[in-house]
């Protein structure tokens, strides 16, 4: 987990727990909060500034939230 990761983990995206860290290594299943072992619901919080985002673990059982450090970019789309 970077310094960055650990610094922000903050109360923020709706939860009423800070959002904790979680290294990716292995197989990502299981919630190291309660145990639920049928994956994760991804979210996304979008930079106001950008088209980047990071992407968020919820757990569906305990709604416990993570981050790993994962970062998205998208193109906009046109018409």
């Amino acid at each position: 987990m970077t310094d960055a990761i650990r610094k922000s983990n903050k109360l923020e995206m709706g939860s009423k727990k800070r959002i904790k860290g979680l290294k990716a290594q292995g197989e990502l299943y299981k919630c190291p909060s309660c145990a639920y072992q049928d994956g994760f619901h991804v979210s996304f919080k979008w930079s106001k500034k950008s088209s980047k985002g990071e992407i968020y673990l919820i757990c569906p059982n305990c709604h416990s939230r993570f981050r790993l450090g994962w970062n998205i970019s998208v193109s906009k789309i046109t018409s």
